[in-house]
């Protein structure tokens, strides 16, 4: 600059600034509300400068001085700096002294965007060249709906962590970031930036942070995108130095919980760590970096959803997490819409609280270790779960809920299926006791024409809903995980329906007593009556005639009763272990057999003859091979349990 043109800039200056000073100062308040408004309007990426030079937080004299000191160089120049070139020209001319007389006096409080485009990629030869402790800023989503820019502090670059991929350390010196923390669960992806452009984006941690400094470490943005390549599995390290690092915790949501639906339950959820969210209609603003990257997983009054934050995007393109999901590989999932509330501080990690709103917008199409990415535009092919409750009042409700497929674990799928059927139910009942509930279910998968197909009355001696309706999940889970989770079959879930029935009593009995002849002829019949009491309150008595076939040996049987789950040898499906080996057929015969628990059953066989065993052709006894049986069943309706039993003597008829 010449000695003209900088007697000149004073002069001007001279003018301006006392003007805007005066300006600002009369009408702070209005300022800031003008300020407010343009962070909430957080689409419009000029809605502020931060000519805040020297990081107190407000337009100052001292920033002038550095702002002076600068005028006039261009990029290339020695002493330049991107950071006062406030319009992003490669010039620090008069257009931007004109920005910083604009915004003299005012304070730059929380909440401020910064105007620098973020969609220019800085490379990683340029951070490498950065001074430590240089001011970078983070772009999140933060509160209300509202996108901020929250201070980081440049540290290195680290090269050892995850090769061939670098990674940048930063330090989260932002005093909001100090005030909750670290940086919460859920700002995965969360853009680092500066003047130049887009540096990375959030993606690890010290596993251990307690105190501040607290630092992070960010994924190069040419990584997110795949400029760079992939990084390989068995490269991945999990420590750098002597410190433990970890990808930050994608958080997942689910709308439609309480706290009863959070207790772990005796089969490992996935869905049991989920934070309770709201489902709301409210819709996300923008799909720009800083906002939620939400991935779908059960859509409808049960949402449930991973969520991060967008890193970059590039047309309908968008990237985000800065680390994997599940290293995936390729994906089918839907991109939802999501409006973090807040950030909440624990124990253990600071995370954010958001809302779901289950309106596809996308397809994320890939998981892998430097990021997700997806197409925003058409939703993937999702299933359809249906729900039907039929209530004691004659009431019924219908609900429809969907998931995805390509990308979901196996276990996830169980879980969710059941979770659609189930788990909308629990906050639409109360846990009043003597009831039954009865499930019918229809399940169809891709890889074969068989269905799950069965009806399963569930019942217990308090009958209490909530238990009930968790027997029937872990029941029905476990029928999933029968046929899914094998290594021989690919079996998925392409349309699944339930109707559960809610029954104002119970269905659940004990047998209490038999009564039948002590003496029974061979070819005759054998009357036999069954007392159960049902609910702890009604006595009631069921008949059967059993026939004693003319084969059988004379001597003493044992006459047992009981359910034919009880009495048969495998329990039924629901209960004791996988078989070790079985076809799929055999598979779906298991889970869509009769419902033996309602079954009663009575089983006569022989015990002892009547005579010492002498000789061949004498009957076999106990331990000494098969013994001769017969049984018959009948059908009550009505959940059993507990066994009785009584000797008979069978005689030829010429004995009798």
């Amino acid at each position: 600059m010449t000695s003209r043109e900088k007697v000149a800039f004073i002069l001007i200056s001279a003018m301006l600034i006392p003007v805007a000073f005066v300006a600002a100062g009369s009408d702070a308040h209005a300022d800031r509300t003008t300020l407010q408004e343009n962070t909430d309007n957080s689409d419009v990426q000029d809605s502020g400068f931060l000519p805040d030079f020297d990081g107190d937080g407000t337009v100052g004299f001292s920033d002038f001085t550095q702002f002076a000191s600068k005028f006039g160089r261009s990029e290339g120049d020695d002493g330049y700096e991107a950071r006062f070139d406030l319009n992003g020209d490669g010039e620090i001319g008069f257009s931007d002294f004109v920005a910083f007389s604009q915004n003299f006096g005012k304070d730059f409080s929380y909440g401020m965007l910064l105007p620098w485009d973020l969609s220019r990629i800085v490379p990683i030869e340029s951070v490498r060249s950065a001074p430590v402790g240089e001011r970078v800023f983070m772009r999140t989503e933060f509160d209300k709906g509202r996108l901020v820019d929250l201070e980081m502090t440049f540290i290195q670059v680290v090269d050892d962590f995850l090769p061939p991929m670098p990674v940048y350390m930063v330090e989260a010196s932002d005093s909001i970031l100090v005030a909750l923390g670290g940086i919460a669960k859920g700002m995965s992806g969360s853009p680092i930036f500066s003047a130049q452009g887009a540096w990375g984006a959030i993606a690890y941690g010290f596993i251990a942070q307690d105190n501040p400094p607290y630092y992070f470490f960010a994924t190069p943005m040419e990584w997110v995108i795949g400029e760079r390549g992939t990084v390989p599995l068995a490269k991945r390290a999990a420590t750098w130095g002597d410190n433990s690092i970890a990808p930050l915790d994608v958080p997942l949501l689910s709308t439609g919980l309480n706290r009863i639906q959070l207790i772990p339950e005796g089969r490992s959820s996935p869905l049991s760590n989920a934070v309770a969210a709201g489902l709301t209609t409210q819709r996300q603003t923008s799909f720009a970096p800083g906002r939620p990257l939400a991935v779908g997983l059960l859509l409808g009054e049960l949402t449930a959803g991973a969520i991060g934050t967008i890193s970059f995007v590039d047309g309908d393109r968008v990237y985000g997490f800065g680390h994997s999901m599940d290293d995936a590989g390729p994906v089918s999932l839907p991109i939802i819409e999501a409006v973090v509330l807040g950030e909440i501080s624990n124990l253990q990690a600071p995370y954010k609280f958001a809302t779901l709103n289950p309106t596809v917008r996308g397809t994320l199409t890939e998981d892998r270790i430097p990021a997700v990415r997806g197409i925003l535009g058409e939703g993937p092919e999702l299933v359809p779960i249906r729900s039907v409750y039929s209530f004691p009042s004659g009431a019924e409700e219908e609900l429809l809920h969907t998931m995805p497929t390509v990308g979901v674990s196996p276990d996830m799928s169980i879980d969710l299926v059941a979770g659609a059927f189930f788990r909308p139910l629990l906050g639409r009942v109360e846990n009043d006791p003597d009831h039954s509930i009865r499930v019918t279910a229809e399940i169809a998968f891709d890889g074969t024409d068989s269905t799950l197909a069965r009806t399963r009355l569930y019942a217990s001696p308090e009958g209490r809903l909530l238990s009930l309706i968790r027997n029937a999940t872990s029941d029905l889970s476990f029928s999933l995980a029968l046929l899914t989770e094998r290594d021989d079959y690919a079996l998925q879930v392409t349309e699944a329906r339930v109707d559960v029935e809610l029954i104002a009593e119970s269905r659940y009995t004990r047998i209490v007593e038999v009564n039948a002849d002590t003496l029974a002829s061979l070819g005759d019949t054998l009357d036999v009556t069954a007392s159960l009491r049902v609910g702890r309150r009604i006595d009631r008595e069921i008949d059967l005639r059993l026939g004693v076939p003319e084969s059988f040996p004379p001597g003493v049987y044992s006459l047992v009763l009981g359910s034919a789950a009880e009495l048969g040898a495998g329990g039924g499906p629901g209960f004791g272990r996988f078989p070790v080996e079985q076809t799929l057929e055999e598979a779906f015969n298991d889970v869509n057999s009769e419902d033996d628990n309602v079954v009663l059953e009575a089983l006569l066989t022989f015990d002892t003859p009547f005579a010492p065993p002498e000789g061949p052709g004498v009957p076999p006894g106990p331990g000494r091979g098969p013994r001769p049986s017969t049984s018959v069943r009948k059908e009550v309706d009505l959940v059993l349990r507990g066994l009785e039993s009584a000797l008979v003597k069978v005689v030829a008829p010429a004995e009798q």
